[in-house]
């Protein structure tokens, strides 16, 4: 057989192929570069798809938070392309910041990232305190009251709010030994006998008394009180049954609506310092509600002559130098911890203070106290000598910080027929401390508290002296975090029970010029796990929502209101889908929407809600959205429901620098986004970051490109600055 051999045809085969190999390898040339053009293309699609929606869902949520009712909701669809929607409570929140002095700038930092520890600054003056309160800002957050560990009978009812909760109030009682349940109406009284150590929580704010024996005196703190003064213009009370009165002190003159079963009527004020008091005979289960057209404080004495409270100063701290007093007879407590003596001026008298003791002064009309150093101040319905008392139980403020809770107290015991007890509180996970008084057999002078929610009860020796110190131990391994301390004695007293999450407070001593790190007395929560941080904030291991106040000294008052703000953790429902790179989001939280398509470039979709004007008013209320059960998305296509559960007033006050803060990737995108419109103000322009050269301009001003906070600018005015915070509930329902 003869084989032939055809070179044309083998050169051609080998022609073809690598003609086929060049194709090839163009087509892959053209893959490389356009790839990236495709998926980019790919990126806007999903943009475009996704942003519309997102921002009609801020949209929507905003509209319900300001101006529904709880109960109102409203359905919205998301339709995802390609990218997964899901959940994500590690992103931050924001906060807002208001300075009371002119000249004074609140700043925080790390106060939202689910850690223990956050950081401020004043720079303005020294700052002696600073004090945490968690807002219970969820409608799934229980609201704990620890109970002092005695016999007694507590008394507790729903307090008024600015949206009533259409549900009724769930409260659970729990003991060492068994829990009970009860529901709660508006109008209706929880009365029940407890002992030893006990909780109440509820799933909504409370009004709550602890009393015993048959008589007792308590400051009543209103229903919203000015963070700058504590004072306000409600109460609901749950009154005790018997002889009951009401003594209300305002600075200017005021009305008084007051309406119960027992008593109700409408009267004004008298006196030079506005006064008014009431009798009634209170039946079981009555609750009164009282108004007053003027910022006021409201005391309530029951029985007779018999009990105890510590009356504010007039900037509603337990320990200062001017005081306003209500016209009611009894006699007043004036106790000095100070190593010097110090003297106090009652119409032109003067009358002094020893170091380190006190000095009883028989009381009956109103009137004002001013001392030549700090001082706290009893009031009692019963005159008698010395440091005696019928009975009483209070909770003592601390000495470094004026508040209920901080790292030292000094306090002399009252003397009565009965025990003399301390009950000792922790106001963090962990904290110890040493107490020097005189104490009865088998009692510690050393306490520790380590992850426990019992309190210790000290029992002071019958032949006990005058002074009782309790001072952090800051030389072991425990942070050095605050309690609080209860004075009982005797058989009778009565005192309001707030909710274990207020007051919170830390002493500080110096000038905040640069950055202040404080261990935040709550748990780090920073390697938790979403449904472990959601949890926590329900229980209260962590606050969802929080308000600081800061104080410092001012015209001889040692804890003068300085700066407060309010910030909330903001859960984000986030979209993450693909481009040209990957990671690519849109977030939604707040009530704002941002994406970072294309090339990570922090880009606002959707301000976050605020109503400015007309002249220097700024209102805001923040859209807290939080998810339920139905968190996990992913890429279906859903119906997403918004539900507005109730909306809180915060604060309604004129303050000298608005601040606001915004935690996250997109703080600094935020602040440029709203005060865009600075570029049209020729004072910017001639004096570039000067704010204090700014006249032409009203609005949010970003000091430095970077900065994620602004400050609502009003030409130097002071600004009218309402703040809500409205709690809504977002619920998924897959489509199809």
């Amino acid at each position: 057989m003869r084989r032939r051999y055809d070179d044309e045809a083998v050169s051609a085969a080998i022609a073809t192929v690598l003609l086929f190999a060049g194709v090839l390898a163009i087509i892959s040339g053209m893959m490389v570069t356009i790839t990236p053009v495709i998926n980019e293309k790919h990126g806007s699609v999903e943009r475009q798809a996704m942003a519309g929606q997102m921002s009609d869902l801020a949209s929507e949520t905003v509209r319900i938070s300001e101006t529904g009712l709880p109960g109102d909701s409203a359905t919205l669809p998301l339709r995802p392309h390609s990218g997964d929607l899901g959940w994500n409570f590690a992103r931050g929140g924001t906060w807002y910041s208001v300075a009371f002095m002119e000249e004074g700038s609140l700043r925080l930092d790390d106060l939202l990232d689910l850690d223990d520890s956050v950081r401020f600054r004043y720079p303005s003056g020294e700052v002696s305190a600073i004090c945490f309160s968690d807002l219970r800002a969820s409608q799934e957050a229980l609201w704990n009251y620890r109970l002092p560990s005695l016999d007694g009978t507590i008394l507790a009812t729903p307090v008024t709010t600015l949206q009533q909760p259409l549900d009724a109030t769930d409260v659970q009682l729990t003991t060492s030994v068994v829990s009970s349940e009860f529901t709660l109406h508006p109008g209706e009284v929880l009365t029940t006998t407890v002992s030893s150590e006990n909780w109440l929580t509820s799933d909504g704010p409370l009004k709550v008394l602890f009393l015993r024996g048959g008589g007792g005196t308590t400051v009543v703190a209103p229903d919203m009180a000015n963070p700058n003064n504590g004072l306000g213009r409600s109460w609901t009370i749950p009154l005790p049954t018997g002889n009951v009165s009401l003594h209300l002190v305002s600075e200017g003159l005021t009305r008084v609506t007051w309406d119960s079963a027992a008593s109700s009527g409408d009267e004004s004020s008298s006196g030079e310092i506005a006064t008014w008091s009431t009798n009634l005979v209170a039946g079981v289960g009555d609750v009164m509600q009282v108004h007053s057209s003027s910022p006021a404080r409201l005391m309530m004495v029951w029985g007779e002559d018999t009990g105890s409270t510590v009356w504010p100063d007039d900037d509603g701290r337990g320990v200062g130098i001017s005081y306003t007093l209500p016209a009611a007879e009894g006699s007043i407590l004036v106790e000095n911890s100070a190593t010097t003596s110090v003297a106090i001026e009652i119409d032109g008298l003067f009358n002094s203070v020893p170091a380190q003791g006190s000095t009883r002064i028989s009381w009956q009309g109103a009137n004002h106290i001013t001392a030549t150093g700090p001082v706290q101040i009893h009031w009692l319905p019963e005159d008698a000598s010395g440091t005696y008392r019928t009975g009483s139980i209070e909770m003592v403020p601390a000495t470094d910080t004026g508040m209920s809770s901080g790292l030292q107290h000094s306090f002399s015991t009252p003397t009565s027929a009965g025990e003399e007890l301390l009950i000792i509180q922790p106001a963090s996970p962990e904290t110890s401390l040493t107490l020097l008084a005189d104490l009865g057999t088998n009692e510690t002078p050393h306490i520790v508290f380590n992850d426990s929610t019992t309190s210790h009860v000290t029992t002071l020796s019958a032949s006990a002296s005058n002074l009782v110190r309790a001072a952090i131990n800051s030389s072991d391994y425990l942070n050095d975090a605050p309690f609080r301390i209860i004075s009982a004695t005797g058989s009778d007293g009565m005192m309001e029970v707030h909710h274990d999450g207020n007051e919170r407070c830390l002493p500080v001593g110096y000038r905040a010029s640069g950055w202040i790190e404080l261990t935040l007395p709550w748990t780090d929560l920073s390697q938790h796990t979403s449904s472990q941080v959601k949890n926590a904030w329900n229980v209260g291991t962590h606050p969802l929502g929080i308000e600081v106040r800061v104080f410092g000294p001012h015209e001889g008052s040692p804890h003068h209101t300085l700066a407060s703000a309010w910030g909330a953790h903001l859960p984000r429902l986030n979209y993450v889908f693909k481009s040209s790179v990957s990671g690519m989001e849109i977030g939604y939280r707040g009530g704002f929407v941002g994406t970072n398509h294309p090339e990570f470039q922090a880009d606002v979709l959707t301000s976050p809600p605020a109503r400015e004007g007309p002249g220097p008013r700024l209102a805001v209320t923040i859209p807290l959205t939080m998810p339920d059960q139905s968190s996990s998305l992913g890429n279906s296509e859903v119906d997403m429901t918004v539900t507005l559960n109730q909306r809180e007033q915060l604060v309604s006050v004129t303050g000298h620098e608005i601040r606001r803060g915004w935690d996250g990737p997109y703080g600094a995108a935020i602040a440029s986004e709203s005060s865009q419109e600075l570029s049209f103000s020729s004072d910017w322009l001639t004096f570039p970051g000067r704010i204090d050269m700014l006249d032409d301009y009203v609005g949010w001003v970003q000091l430095t490109h970077t900065s994620p906070e602004a400050i609502y600018h009003a030409a130097g005015e002071p600004v009218l600055f309402n703040l809500q915070l409205s709690q809504l509930t977002i619920s998924s329902e897959v489509v199809g």
